[in-house]
């Protein structure tokens, strides 16, 4: 699955396009597709393998004819992101039609842009759709370090919405250094799984305080097992507790107690990207993303740290990339929590 293969492009159908992928993130999703546990398969095979890839920012290296006039602004030079699910990110280059892919506005900020459909469009939904957030209300969640996390904070902040982040547990300097990251980012409180286990909502005073008050209503659960349920138990009075994600293994368990669901009537949500998805128009995708790009570029959002993994051009480097691969796609589950994004970085071809 590491290994690089080149292929030959014929040319191009009408309304066709050619584009070189300049960063390619490597998401939680492309690993469930190789567990075979992903709903949504790609779209392309590569001798009957699937090509993988689910967000990634290219480049129009050429442009085949194009009839339709809502098609002709796409040119040479622009940058485009998928339009939709399992385009397949992982190859250097691709032909693709021009039905496929979303042209951006210019941005030098080309990592960012790689992230905008798996890591920005999902934080933003579950803040906006899970449940209906006033300011002054408090989002507690797990995988704090996270990309998602740091994004959910993002757009929290915008709401005037206040966040707790639950990280894994880490020395004291080195959970210094995490805590004070985060919190230059708009995390109001920062506290290690630990923390929240043995003390619960007593783990900060702040977090105490927002308890009483009844306004820790939204618990926002990457992990599952053990953490989600830590989770759960500090949502006030009818807050709402959403899954997205199985970072810690997807045999984990949430045990439900009467006072979750009767006295506390805790209501229990699962995320879904396409199906959050289906409630909007293609319209309406395309202008978030947009949104978010034009957020970006005026510092009103931040893109979060990622590191980059160089895909080789010709055989010197391929061992080591094979190694990284194979690192990135193998990790425990343990290991992913909270764990900062790896981006393929193909640069320009």
């Amino acid at each position: 699955m590491a290994a690089i293969t080149q292929i030959q492009y014929s040319d191009g159908k009408p309304a066709s396009i050619l584009v070189s992928f300049i960063f390619s993130p490597i998401n939680p999703q492309d690993l469930l597709v190789l567990a075979g546990r992903y709903p949504v398969k790609p779209l392309h095979t590569l001798d009957n393998q699937p090509v993988l890839g689910y967000d990634g920012v290219a480049c129009v290296e050429a442009v085949g004819l194009l009839t339709d006039p809502e098609q002709t602004h796409i040119r040479p030079g622009d940058f485009v992101v998928p339009r939709r699910h399992g385009l397949g990110t992982w190859r250097s280059q691709a032909l693709l039609s021009v039905t496929d892919v979303i042209p951006l506005s210019p941005t030098k900020d080309l990592l960012g842009a790689s992230l905008l459909r798996m890591a920005f469009l999902p934080a933003y939904l579950l803040v906006e759709d899970m449940r209906d957030l006033k300011p002054g209300d408090w989002i507690i969640q797990n995988a704090g370090s996270g990309t998602i996390a740091r994004l959910v904070t993002q757009f929290a902040r915008l709401k005037g919405v206040r966040t707790c982040s639950v990280v894994r547990d880490r020395e004291g300097s080195t959970f210094d250094a995490l805590k004070a990251d985060l919190q230059s980012q708009g995390v109001d409180i920062v506290i290690t799984e630990d923390d929240l286990a043995k003390h619960g909502t007593q783990a900060s005073a702040e977090l105490a305080d927002a308890a009483a008050k009844g306004r820790i209503v939204l618990a926002i659960d990457a992990v599952f097992g053990e953490s989600g349920e830590r989770l759960a138990n500090t949502l006030s009075h009818g807050g709402t507790y959403v899954n997205y994600g199985s970072l810690g293994g997807a045999s984990g368990i949430i045990g439900l107690s009467q006072r979750l669901l009767f006295w506390s009537e805790v209501k229990f949500r699962n995320f879904r990207l396409s199906e959050q998805l289906e409630a909007r128009t293609a319209a309406e995708q395309e202008s978030l993303l947009l949104w978010f790009q034009d957020m970006l570029s005026h510092g009103l959002l931040r893109t979060p740290p990622v590191e980059t993994i160089q895909v080789p051009r010709d055989v010197e480097g391929r061992d080591e990339f094979e190694r990284r691969m194979k690192e990135a796609v193998t990790a425990g589950p343990g290991d992913k929590v909270g764990r900062v994004k790896q981006v393929l970085q193909f640069g320009r071809i």
